[in-house]
């Protein structure tokens, strides 16, 4: 949902990908692990539509995406002139097993609220209340969650099947709850050019109650399960639509980073 674009002050961006070159990122493999891990460090503009109180918007967002073999960081920030700018960051541990397990989930609005996932103790740690919750094995932030749901789709691609559910405990910058994603199949999407038409997984957070907000995810069918489109409803009729426009290669995480 950003305006205009991110400042990149530590990422090394090669320019933006030829139409070739957003073909060969696109392209289609079956899911798997091996593939998943193969990835690339990548920054992801996304076209945002919503509706807010009744009132249209469209702004643009910039998600970043920097992984080394064993870390990962993740940046996503939105901005708009009478919304105001929300920059969301999530860094930790990257592994085969596991997939990604966060250390740090900053969310800065006005001003920063942290939780820290204290692994030693169990602990959720908020900056902004008392006292700490349990940190589950599951847990993912509001940012990670979308790279893990790709890992999950790679991890259990053989056994997946409309209906297969994925619990998770989901942190915000408040608290944490638990929560789960059902796979529903595939869907092809058509976006506009260069990202063109594109095969997609479909999935959804289930729903607890009839008031609850509805969350859509398609994740492309390439080898890192790239977010393609992100679909969040609420019941009185708010919605914010978040679809892919642009990729760009960046350079992976660095040992000091």
């Amino acid at each position: 949902m950003l305006l205009g674009a991110l400042s990149l002050s530590g990422y090394s961006a090669e320019p933006m990908l030829s139409t070739e070159a957003v073909s060969n990122y696109l392209t289609p493999f079956q899911p798997s692990l091996l593939n998943w891990q193969q990835q690339e460090s990548v920054h992801l503009r996304y076209d945002i539509n919503g509706q807010m109180h009744k009132i249209p918007y469209s702004i643009a967002a910039d998600f970043i995406w920097q992984l080394s073999p064993t870390r990962y960081k993740t940046k996503f920030e939105i901005s708009h002139f009478l919304l105001g700018t929300r920059t969301q960051v999530s860094s930790g541990e990257l592994s085969q097993s596991n997939g990604l397990s966060p250390n740090l989930f900053t969310d800065k609005i006005r001003s920063e609220d942290q939780v820290v996932f204290n692994r030693s103790n169990n602990l959720l740690e908020f900056s902004n209340k008392s006292p700490s919750e349990a940190l589950e094995t599951s847990a993912q932030d509001q940012l990670s969650v979308i790279f893990q749901l790709g890992f999950w789709v790679a991890k259990n691609s053989s056994q997946l099947a409309p209906g297969s559910k994925f619990p998770i405990q989901l942190v915000s910058k408040k608290n944490a709850e638990k929560r789960e994603f059902q796979f529903v199949g595939s869907e092809t999407l058509n976006f506009p050019a260069p990202i063109g038409k594109v095969d997609t997984f479909k999935l959804i957070r289930v729903t607890r109650s009839s008031d609850d907000q509805r969350a859509t995810v398609w994740l492309l069918k390439n080898k890192a399960l790239t977010l393609g489109r992100l679909l969040l409803e609420d019941h009185n009729g708010d919605f914010v639509d978040q679809k892919l426009n642009k990729i760009e290669l960046i350079s992976g995480l660095k040992l000091d980073q």
